[in-house]
């Protein structure tokens, strides 16, 4: 699931920043990134249990920014983010940021968003019974 969410916001993060200038990278590298580019980390996944099957996944991404051209710029790229992030696509179906809030921390922007999923467990293929017999009758008076 993480996976998915991540592309999602990959997705939303290209729509704004093309793939000429801004590279986004979804697994850490010790060296050569190009800047400016976005560095997508999942910080934390809470999974909550609900009623039967069910249950909440809260997952919290911190999506680093590496500015060319110093402090401005990272500044103006979260507020396009938060736009940006507001919703994603997962599926073919739209998700909700929330918890949104970003900081400049050594010349990178870490902007902090939180995406909650409702879920249902896949349960496997049921056994049915093949056959049942039902005895009964009904009384005469109807009571």
């Amino acid at each position: 699931m993480v996976d998915k969410l991540i592309t999602g916001i990959a997705q939303a993060i290209r729509k704004e920043f093309p793939a000429t200038t801004y590279k986004i990278y979804t697994e850490k590298t010790e060296q050569g990134i190009r800047k400016p580019c976005f560095f997508i980390l999942c910080v934390t996944q809470n999974h909550e249990l609900r009623l039967k099957d069910r249950f909440r996944l809260e997952s919290t991404f911190d999506i680093h920014y590496f500015p060319k051209n110093g402090n401005a710029e990272g500044w103006e790229v979260a507020e396009k983010l938060r736009m940006i992030l507001e919703w994603i696509t997962l599926d073919g179906d739209f998700l909700l940021g929330s918890s949104m809030n970003y900081k400049m921390e050594d010349g990178v922007l870490h902007f902090l968003v939180d995406y909650t999923l409702n879920m249902v467990h896949k349960k496997g293929p049921y056994d049915f019974m093949e056959e049942v017999k039902v005895y009964g009758k009904i009384r005469e008076t109807g009571k």
